[in-house]
């Protein structure tokens, strides 16, 4: 347990009683010309007072240390929902401290929703206390301030503040999967490629059904013993999943993390993102999420409920205090092609909310690159001024759009040159950033079907 002190600092009580006792002084001496022994015996028991004071809090300095602190999570760390937290101090020693307050130092973006994170209270000797509170979580990684805790004597005349640094100090917090509505699902369903694994005629290992032959057939799919059997020829024809390799990459920078919290672009992202790969995963699909932040995080490709778990944590842990990255996501594409097996084609979709002439230049140099080996790019576009206008209503609302419209514009320009480049790009906000995506994923299907 790594604990930081204070010096012993007097309170205002004290200030106080100092102020008043040399008024009751001044007052004796302009009067009588003399202290009375009242006032003698009332400053007497005031540095008694004084001297005892310091002393126990003096002497709880020993103590202090040999104190157990310890902080427990009692809930699901998954965004905006209660999350009780529980703070257990236990005391092995004999001291008895008649005062001290508590301080957990929850996260800013936290929101209290019960009970109260200080605590005021006497802890006796060999005794432990508990309690616990509430608060409301968000997206990302998050960081518990130290414990800090106050020792005081009985008048409250000087305290002894120290912070505690306990085991249990961080938390990622998991975003909450947006589901697909049941209008996409009977949509796709009714395509012939449903929610489950989905299997389509091609050169695959499993067999699907015989059919005579016809010229121009590969006589290494002849079925020899149906010829045998029958004295017709017969062509072998088998299946394959048609799965798809899927990358997610996501911009979590500083413009991303605008607007109200609870409402920003990289928490809907996150939130889209997270509902689409539970569906695509549960497809066989195979599935890569990557984030671009101060430090780029990376979830590696895979499939299954195990790899769907993997996702979650890797969109758990991007801080709310991010920096300007480093790299662009034009050379984050062509670092993530590098890493894909030969003949792999690869759907890559760029979730990003702001875009300028390098940013542009670089996607563009990706895109020519990726598109010559086979890869195929989307950009996602989220205008964070379209997430801040999502909570007006009525004037306001109208007043705002049209504070924004050069906004509006100079995204319409931006995927003007991408268009004129082949690359394909929408702009899009809260509303229809889900079905906007999973469009583009089972058109794509279809067609590479």
């Amino acid at each position: 347990m790594n604990i930081e002190y204070y010096g012993i600092k007097p309170s205002q009580r004290l200030y106080i009683l100092i102020l008043g006792l040399s008024t009751i002084l001044a007052i004796d001496i302009v009067v009588d010309n003399k202290l009375s022994q009242s006032t003698i015996l009332l400053t007497l028991i005031f540095i008694g007072l004084l001297i005892g004071s310091r002393s126990i809090v003096s002497f709880s300095k020993h103590f202090i240390e040999r104190l157990i602190v310890k902080r427990e999570f009692l809930d699901p760390l998954v965004e905006n929902r209660d999350l009780r937290v529980r703070l257990t101090i236990v005391n092995n020693t004999r001291f008895f401290f008649p005062r001290i307050e508590i301080m957990d130092k929850y996260p800013g973006v936290f929101k209290l929703v019960r009970g109260s994170h200080v605590l005021k209270t006497i802890l006796l000797p060999r005794s432990s206390l508990s309690y616990i509170y509430v608060v409301r979580t968000i997206i990302g990684y998050h960081v518990f301030g130290p414990l800090e805790i106050i020792v005081s004597d009985p008048f409250k005349l000087f305290n002894y503040k120290v912070e505690v640094n306990t085991g249990e100090s961080t938390v990622c917090i998991k975003p909450n999967p947006k589901p697909i509505s049941s209008r996409l699902i009977r949509l796709w369903t009714q395509s012939g490629l449903g929610l489950g694994k989905t299997r389509i005629k091609g050169f695959g290992q499993e067999f699907f059904y015989l059919r005579e032959y016809v010229a121009g057939d590969e006589y290494r799919f002849i079925d020899w013993k149906s010829y045998a059997r029958t004295g017709k020829l017969y062509i072998k024809l088998f299946e394959r999943e048609a799965n798809l390799s899927i990358v997610f990459v996501i911009d979590a920078t500083k413009n991303s993390l605008r607007s109200i919290i609870g409402e920003t672009p990289y928490e809907y992202m996150a939130r889209v993102v997270a509902g689409l790969s539970s569906v695509l995963l549960n497809r066989g699909d195979w599935i890569n999420v990557i984030v671009r932040s101060t430090t780029n995080l990376r979830s590696g490709y895979g499939r299954g409920r195990r790899h769907y778990y993997r996702i979650l944590d890797t969109l758990s842990k991007v801080a709310w205090n991010p920096q300007e990255s480093n790299i662009s996501i034009g050379d984050l594409l062509l670092i993530e092609a590098c890493r894909i097996p030969r003949r792999t084609k690869t759907m890559f979709l760029v979730l990003i909310t702001s875009i300028d002439d390098y940013e542009l230049k670089k996607l563009i140099d990706a895109y020519n690159k990726l598109k010559s080996i086979g890869h195929i790019v989307y950009i996602i576009q989220l205008l964070p001024e379209l997430f801040e206008m999502k909570i007006l209503r009525g004037l306001d609302a109208g007043l705002y759009y049209g504070l924004i419209s050069n906004e509006i514009d100079k995204s319409r320009l931006i995927r003007k040159e991408l268009l004129k480049h082949g690359l394909n790009s929408i702009t899009t906000g809260p509303h229809d950033l889900l079905e906007s995506i999973y469009l583009l994923i089972e058109k794509h299907r279809l067609v590479s079907s």
